[in-house]
């Protein structure tokens, strides 16, 4: 048995994230690892994934989903070819850790690699981090997006800086330098329009 496991703490609501999370039809608008998926996000129920790896071939599977918990947890079991030959069980957990005025959610993504080729497929399970990350970072973007239209007002795009009152470095205004992103981190928004001063 083998593990993977990436987190990252989005400025949006688990609302905003599970909505993305579960809007199938439209993964191939922002997800770089799963492109196409459809199916009954419900337990019992059947999913079709495709998925595209950064090393590698495209592949599809047909999990079954084992929980799909509101805006809490959503997991499944997938099978390559047969039980017991290269099982993984995919989860995607989310946390609140946020107020109404500064909403965050963690989200824990990651999947449980079990069969007797798991030894074998070594390095599938080493790029499947990689690919994770990029996916969390994707999922961040649009559910950011998502939070940013449903309320109204502007949340800081990974990377900005907060020297200037425009979000630049530069407190006179002007032209704002590139500031490094945080990997696995979005910077929180400020509070709803009409929150007075505290």
């Amino acid at each position: 048995m083998r593990s993977v496991t990436t987190e990252i703490e989005i400025p949006a609501p688990p609302e905003d994230v599970w909505e993305v999370l579960l809007d199938f039809p439209r993964y191939g608008e922002w997800n770089p690892f799963i492109r196409e998926a459809g199916g009954r996000a419900e337990r019992g129920g059947t999913l079709v994934l495709r998925m595209h790896p950064t090393k590698g071939r495209p592949m599809s599977f047909r999990p079954k989903v084992l929980v799909a918990e509101v805006e809490t947890e959503l997991r499944w079991r997938g099978r390559l070819l047969m039980p017991g030959l290269f099982d993984g069980e995919h989860h995607f957990l989310l946390t609140d850790l946020g107020t109404p005025e500064n909403p965050v959610t963690r989200l824990e993504h990651g999947e449980t690699f079990r069969g007797v080729l798991v030894p074998v497929l070594g390095s599938v399970i080493r790029n499947a981090e990689h690919d994770f990350r990029l996916l969390n970072e994707a999922l961040a973007e649009r559910a950011v997006a998502r939070y940013t239209e449903r309320v109204g007002e502007a949340v800081p795009a990974i990377g900005e800086g907060v020297n200037g009152e425009d979000g630049s470095n530069d407190p006179a205004g002007n032209a704002p330098d590139a500031a490094p992103s945080v990997p696995g981190h979005l910077a929180p928004p400020g509070p709803p329009p009409g929150t007075p001063p505290p």
